[in-house]
């Protein structure tokens, strides 16, 4: 009887510590964001590739993603898998130019594209440019 409450009671703990370190991670995410949104340095993006995935076999939600180039400092970079919702995922289109921004000390996690913001003064091509893109991210 003892040894079941001592399992109950470490089961218990370590749920707790679970959803704990769970809901730090999350507020660290949306203040990480918030940083960006407010104090990011801001540069234009291409989309460079679209994607959705279920990342829960068990749910029957699809989770969408974009993956984008931005130049910071005078290099490119590519975020790779940024997350986005399922009305982002529509209106994304691969070859055009986004607002983008970034904090300076870690540019390419903490890089976040604004969708509802296109940069329509970089729409030269859109077309050539997504042919450019499907062959060099093959």
């Amino acid at each position: 009887m003892k040894n079941k409450k001592s399992e109950l009671i470490l089961c218990t703990t370590v749920l707790f510590l679970s959803l704990a370190g769970a809901y730090w991670f999350i507020a660290k995410e949306k203040d990480k964001k918030a940083l960006v949104d407010k104090t990011g340095i801001e540069t234009v993006g291409t989309v460079i590739k679209k994607s959705k995935a279920r990342i829960d076999t068990n749910t029957p939600f699809l989770d969408y993603f974009v993956s984008f180039d931005f130049i910071c400092e005078e290099n490119l970079h590519t975020r790779f898998g940024f997350q986005i919702t399922e009305e982002d995922y529509g209106i994304a289109i691969i070859g055009r130019k986004y607002k983008v921004k970034y904090l300076p000390e870690s540019p390419i996690t903490t890089a976040q594209i604004y969708l509802y913001e296109p940069v329509y003064s970089e729409d030269v091509n859109v077309e050539k440019e997504r042919a450019r893109i499907l062959e060099t991210y093959k």
